[in-house]
């Protein structure tokens, strides 16, 4: 039900505003590309990949800022940080460890020059001055985004708990942690299926280990199977399928027809499983599942986190529940 003191003009504004905090670092973006891609010569877009941040700093700042500054509820703030926080780690550890091995950067008018190492998984050497510090920036930001994004279309305009129903579920619930069998054989299947893709379907040249698609669905993909059963019945599912639109949207612009056609980020295609969007620059599936993939981990991570914090339980009978005979059980007696 619509809030009495909301109105349609209110609605109007706030639609405006979201074009403008979206449109507006778009437009700066799309300014920084000087040249039709693959041209020879010049940088043909100076620091075009450091001024696309600007597309999630600003809609963060916009967004971002109140709910973290805000009368909030404290366990919405608690959910921010920590589903941005696993966002961003979970970003730092594909980048260091096997940023080498399955991306290439090799446009470095694009940036502002400053490079961390990578490891080099074949050799177990550190590679200097490999990665932009840019890819650091858009993990952190992009986690932010994406969990403030959610955040607002959950609690701004698509509204489905108040803050006291959201906390009396919350304190209900028994266990957070609730394996999920059929979630489980989903991601063994695909991760089967993308292995067998790999070895009978590669062009020459392209053979070897699908790492990156693995890396997705181990890290990416399988700890939101372990909880999401137990946090679904928190999730705005109409505020995730629009947040997951607005980011599947802005990918395309930002990476498949800005980013990879003008190499500010590639990959390296034999660690690929070998499906790839021709008209995107041959962008990989991996790139689209990450899009997916991002959305919904940010979803989970903060429904989770937020959840945990209105619990106020200890961890472990937070995540797994009371052991059986424990007194504070539900419906257990007195202790002796």
């Amino acid at each position: 039900m619509r809030p009495a003191h909301r109105v349609p003009l209110e609605d109007v504004r706030t639609i405006v505003l979201g074009m403008a905090v979206l449109g507006l670092p778009l437009a700066l973006t799309l300014l920084t590309i000087k040249a039709p891609m693959h041209a020879d010569g010049a940088n043909d877009s100076p620091y075009g990949y450091t001024v696309s941040l600007l597309i999630f700093l600003v809609p963060v700042l916009a967004i971002g800022f109140k709910h973290i500054t805000g009368p909030a509820h404290p366990a919405n703030k608690r959910g921010l940080i920590g589903a941005a926080a696993a966002i961003a780690v979970l970003g730092f550890l594909l980048d260091l460890f096997f940023g080498y091995e399955f991306f290439s950067f090799t446009n470095p008018g694009a940036t502002i020059g400053v490079r961390l190492p990578a490891f080099d998984v074949a050799t177990l050497h550190w590679m200097p001055a490999y990665l932009p510090i840019e890819e650091f920036g858009f993990y952190i930001l992009g986690g932010l985004f994406l969990v403030t994004l959610y955040m607002w279309f959950d609690q701004r305009w698509l509204f489905a708990y108040t803050a006291d129903e959201y906390g009396d579920r919350a304190r209900a619930k028994e266990k957070l942690i609730e394996l999920s069998p059929s979630a489980i054989l989903l991601w063994a299947l695909l991760v089967v299926a993308g292995f067998l893709y790999k070895k009978y379907t590669a062009e020459p040249g392209t053979e070897g280990f699908p790492g990156y698609f693995v890396f997705l669905m181990t890290l990416g993909l399988l700890p939101t199977f372990l909880c999401v059963k137990g946090i679904a019945e928190f999730v705005n599912w109409r505020a995730f399928a629009c947040s997951s639109l607005v980011m599947i949207l802005l990918s395309i612009v930002w990476e498949a027809s800005l980013g990879v056609p003008f190499d500010w980020w590639n990959y390296r295609h034999e660690h690929m499983i070998g499906i790839s969007v021709r008209a995107w620059g041959d962008l990989p599936l991996e790139a689209v599942l990450l899009w997916i993939m991002s959305a919904w981990l940010s979803l989970i991570a903060f429904e989770f986190f937020r959840a945990y914090a209105h619990m106020n339980r200890r961890p472990t009978r937070a995540l797994f529940g009371h052991r059986a005979g424990d007194a504070t059980h539900p419906g257990a007696g007195p202790a002796a």
